[in-house]
């Protein structure tokens, strides 16, 4: 567990809903809360790493070897 290394996914408010993203990688998605966003990004990159082992490419450095998702979220959700 401690060779993990932690992916930022960061939350941002965009009007009616949530949307994330990782810097640097391929995945974005939406959600009407925190909870959706976090199952949803999990779906996502899970759904980009199936591709790049289907298609024969490496993924995006941040996303190669052991990771955990950590959710950052921007301060304007709060208001």
């Amino acid at each position: 567990m401690f060779d993990m290394k932690a992916v930022e996914v960061l939350v941002e408010n965009a009007g009616n809903n949530l949307s994330a993203y990782i810097e640097g990688a391929p995945v974005i998605t939406v959600g009407n809360d925190v909870k959706e966003i976090e199952k949803n990004m999990k779906e996502a990159v899970e759904l980009y790493l199936e591709s790049c082992k289907d298609m024969h490419i490496a993924p995006v450095e941040v996303l190669q070897g052991k990771f955990i998702l950590k959710f950052k979220i921007d301060g304007d959700y709060l208001h």
